[in-house]
């Protein structure tokens, strides 16, 4: 299941990836009241996987620690594409697509 999708730009790199509004917040892990969660995220061809933190704060979701970690191992650009999937087994796996494809 498809979480989102979104085309990266230069602040997403630096600080935190910034949700789309049309995110499916059913598919994350249920946040309980809390501010922050935990999703361990697979990605790249040998699967690793990072603890990304995502935090709710004014009722906008973002990617915090752990994100920056994905983006320089992914070596990601300004007009990439990521998307967070949730898989059968419910682990979330990201894949990106190359702006410049």
């Amino acid at each position: 299941m498809e979480i989102f999708i979104k085309k990266l730009t230069s602040v997403d790199m630096e600080r935190q990836l910034e949700l789309p509004n049309d995110t499916r917040r059913e598919a994350l892990p249920p946040f309980n009241g809390s501010r922050d969660i935990v999703i361990p995220i697979t990605f790249g061809h040998d699967g690793v996987e990072v603890d990304v933190h995502c935090s709710c704060r004014a009722g906008r979701l973002a990617l915090t620690k752990g994100w920056v970690e994905i983006a320089r191992n992914l070596r990601l650009d300004g007009g990439d594409f990521v998307a967070l999937r949730r898989k059968d087994n419910g682990r979330y796996k990201m894949t990106v697509r190359r702006g410049s494809a």
